[in-house]
């Protein structure tokens, strides 16, 4: 049909679709690259908040191995002590890789410079999401090196596989993104609160103690177990920690399930609170 043919209306649509897709992509890349860049300037600044992750993964480790001794087990619901130490150190790694996004966006709120940034010829979550993405990707990459060399001194060397190691990486990304949408809608809650940092303690504490973070679910009792495995929490920490040290094809099936349902509701909510925000700024005229 003439419509689907080369040069016609529909072509010409699809083609211009395409060049602004390309350019929107090429923009927020740009936005990407030079956060990274910025970060490695300050590759110090980043390495020696990263040995707060030598202190908090030694402390445990030595919480587990007593564990390990005093019950006379090599494992522990599924888990050696080898096993425990990598999981340990994979859930720090993106734990304490989180910068101050909800501060951030706090501040911008609180002192009106929302306003002028909502003038840029840019979405300002994207902006906002790129920005964050290359912070976060230098922090979780130091950790990471950290982290290893650490696991390998303590436990020796990992009993990873091969898909365990290639699944890492997807869902990893889908839990730094789930983290994205959690703290910017919270950052946004300036418009209503004057204060947002408690919402955001309180979130983090949460991710922290029913994210698995200090110890795998499994080792939970019910029916807390059930409850902190359902919860969104657990696809953040846990889910890409014991992806990457346990790998199995149905945990994963249903992590990326769990993950793909969270950042879908948690963008529609946080979708809900900016448009309310921005709303809110053009009511009071910027």
């Amino acid at each position: 049909m003439k419509i689907y043919s080369e040069g016609g209306p529909a072509w010409g649509i699809i083609e211009r679709l395409v060049r602004r897709f390309h350019l929107s992509t090429l923009k927020y890349l740009a936005v990407l690259r030079v956060s990274i860049l910025n970060n490695l300037a300050y590759m110090m600044e980043v390495f020696f908040r990263a040995l707060l992750l030598i202190v908090l993964v030694f402390v445990l480790t030595q919480l587990w191995k007593t564990t390990f001794a005093l019950r006379g087990t090599s494992t522990l619901s599924g888990f050696s002590i080898t096993d425990m130490i990598w999981y340990l150190v994979a859930g720090e790694a993106i734990a304490m890789s989180l910068p101050a996004l909800t501060r951030r966006i706090d501040q911008e709120v609180r002192s009106g410079q929302l306003a002028y940034l909502l003038g840029r010829p840019s979405s300002y979550i994207l902006y906002n999401y790129a920005h964050y993405l290359g912070e976060r990707l230098v922090r979780l990459l130091m950790n990471a090196l950290i982290g290893i060399v650490l696991a390998l001194i303590m436990a020796g060397p990992p009993h990873f596989t091969w898909q365990g190691i290639l699944a890492w990486p997807l869902v990893a990304f889908l839990a730094l993104s789930i983290d994205f949408v959690m703290h910017f809608g919270i950052g946004l809650l300036a418009f209503w609160s004057e204060e947002t940092q408690s919402f955001s303690l309180i979130f983090s504490r949460l991710t922290l103690v029913l994210g698995g973070v200090l110890a795998p679910l499994e080792i939970l009792p019910q029916p807390l177990r059930s409850i902190a495995q359902a919860l969104p929490f657990s696809a953040i920490l846990y889910g890409p920690s014991r992806t990457l040290v346990h790998f199995e094809m149905a945990h994963f099936a249903g992590l990326l399930m769990q993950q793909c349902a969270t950042l879908g509701i948690g963008t529609i909510i946080m979708l809900s609170i900016y448009h309310a925000a921005v709303r809110r700024v053009n009511i009071n005229g910027g």
